[in-house]
């Protein structure tokens, strides 16, 4: 079982869509897999639950992680099935709140980690969707992960933003919260080769950091943006489009490269 973030401190660089594409695509490929949305804005859940999220008011992560302590049977109530392979431990409204609450929590760091353990048993991968931000959420998620992935996208700011993510890494390594984590690489969204623009920032990621693998490039197309309004991956809409192609060259880099 493998634990991945994906996290980026700079916000609009597109974790949402990888993070919904690449645990859509690990589940279509057969293997068990888990999303987490422990992002505050709850993009990804709306996305896939609409306004059914609003049913799961006493069963998000929000209220896992209020918990003093959770039951492994508290923890499987909140899991959503998505398909047969697929399963979705949704954000809320109030998560927000949450994220307060937590600052005066004893082992505040470890309680993603404490609820992950409790059923990691049960996934192959378990994919966490962060906000773009350095609160709680995302120490808890670092804490609690094998990898982290950073998306990035085409604008100085984003590449400006990636320095920000790989220090918070390395204070996490650093402080033993999680020593063996480690950068799986960047993933390099909204590429299009009509502009010279995003092609030399790609380049500039390369010569920066040559020693983090660029692990994909998304493509910037109209039907990414179809399938984000409808909570969808790629895949569902166009199998055949570049970035369909692109997410599952990505997941199959995922499933080579990290045991």
């Amino acid at each position: 079982m493998v634990v991945i973030s994906i996290a980026n401190q700079k916000g609009g660089v597109g974790k949402t869509t990888i993070a919904l594409n690449l645990s859509f695509t690990l589940a279509e490929k057969g293997y068990d897999t888990l999303v987490i949305d422990l992002d505050p804005q709850f993009n990804l859940s709306f996305g896939i639950l609409g306004m059914k999220l609003l049913d799961y008011a006493d069963k998000n992560i929000g209220i896992l992680l209020s918990k003093n302590s959770v039951k492994k049977k508290e923890i499987e109530e909140s899991i959503i099935k998505i398909n047969d392979k697929l399963d979705l431990i949704p954000s809320h409204l109030q998560l927000s709140a949450v994220e307060k609450m937590l600052v005066n929590a004893y082992a505040r760091e470890m309680k993603l980690k404490n609820i992950i353990n409790q059923i990691k048993e049960n996934y192959d991968y378990i994919i966490i969707d962060n906000a773009p931000s350095l609160g709680l959420f995302l120490i808890n998620s670092l804490v609690a992960s094998d990898y982290i992935i950073i998306p990035c996208e085409p604008s100085y700011f984003s590449i400006a933003g990636v320095q920000l993510m790989l220090d918070t890494v390395e204070e996490i390594k650093e402080s033993n919260l999680n020593p063996k984590l480690k950068v799986l690489g960047f993933i390099f969204n909204k590429y299009s080769k009509q502009s010279k623009i995003p092609q030399k920032r790609l380049e500039q990621l390369k010569q920066l950091y040559p020693n983090i693998p660029v692990i994909g490039v998304i493509p910037r197309t109209i039907t990414v943006e179809k399938a984000e309004r409808e909570g969808k991956p790629v895949f569902k809409f166009d199998a055949n489009n570049p970035a369909s192609v692109a997410f599952s060259e990505l997941a199959e880099w995922v499933i080579e490269n990290v045991k």
